[in-house]
């Protein structure tokens, strides 16, 4: 059972003679060990930090939607990780239960950071909407693996060059990104982490989908998917089934999606709804960019008209 008395406990066991004091995404000191061992990781982009970082943690969330690991993490992921719930609900007996040294969390409710913070020491390491670049560099110094960060940005960088060569001369078009819901489509917004790797490799977001923040459109009708429109169109969904999958699938068939100029060109790709439409982190962008030189090179995607 979940008790004080048990938090205390293990609490009391974390030796204080190897820890610094960083300052967490709000404004918080927070004493951590100088070189953890046993993390929890409790987002996404925690998680994915942590892998680009070459740390595998102990235990971490389910994907955003999903009931498993975020499905473009799996690859990076070596030796096991115990899931310890979804991300707006950690289950705080499985984490005590992994006697964690340091817990890395997204913004949440002020009694569940309490009561985690309890547990082990306990990280916020990100606002939301905040630049994935600002939350990765945070990470790495709660880490303490700031060299591990240098070398992770130095590839990233060769990264994008690399992208934008195999863009060649579609660099400056547009990509509309499309989140598509049980409800219908949104477009994401223009702060939205995918729009930062987009800026990255040269390229741009449609004028129509411009709106200042990091989230996403409300669920659009059939006479309003104009806006959707772009040189290129990226549709992603949460999940490989589901509601969102089956209203996806009778929109292909409606008059008013095949006739945007990015379907009716070919110039257009599914993609995985956790990588573009969500959260990202490092391992993320790279995806991204992998995603877009795929995209803008569709053998059969007709030239856009001048």
């Amino acid at each position: 059972m979940f008790t004080a008395l048990a938090l205390f406990c293990m609490a009391s066991q974390v030796s204080a003679a190897d820890t610094r004091i960083i300052e967490d995404a709000l404004g918080e000191k927070v004493t951590v060990p100088a070189h953890p061992k046993r993390v929890i990781t409790l987002s996404e982009i925690d998680l994915d930090t942590a892998l680009a970082l070459g740390m595998t943690p102990i235990g971490t969330v389910n994907g955003r939607g999903q009931q498993t690991l975020p499905r473009y993490l799996t690859p990076a992921i070596q030796g096991d990780i115990q899931i310890v719930g979804d991300l707006s609900r950690p289950n705080l007996e499985t984490i005590l239960e992994l006697e964690p040294d340091l817990i890395l969390t997204a913004p949440n409710r002020p009694e569940v950071i309490a009561l985690l913070g309890e547990i082990a020491p306990t990280v916020v390491t990100f606002n939301y909407g905040e630049n994935w670049k600002s939350v990765f560099q945070r990470t790495a110094n709660i880490l303490n693996r700031q060299a591990d960060a240098d070398a992770f940005m130095a590839r990233y960088q060769t990264h994008a060059e690399q992208t934008k060569q195999a863009i060649g001369d579609k660099l400056g078009q547009t990509i509309s990104v499309v989140r598509w819901n049980p409800k219908g489509p949104a477009y994401m917004f223009r702060d939205s982490f995918a729009s930062q790797v987009i800026a990255d490799v040269g390229m741009k977001r449609p004028a129509n989908q411009q709106d200042p923040g990091h989230t996403h459109s409300m669920s659009l009708s059939l006479e309003a998917l104009a806006v959707l429109d772009g040189d290129w169109m990226v549709i992603g969904t949460l999940s490989t089934s589901g509601e969102a999958v089956e209203a996806m699938k009778q929109a292909e068939n409606t008059p008013a999606f095949r006739q945007l100029s990015a379907i009716e060109s070919g110039r257009f790709a599914p993609v995985d709804g956790s990588l573009w439409t969500s959260v990202g982190g490092p391992l993320a962008a790279l995806k991204v960019m992998d995603d877009i030189a795929r995209l803008v090179n569709t053998p059969d995607a007709q030239p856009l008209t001048q």
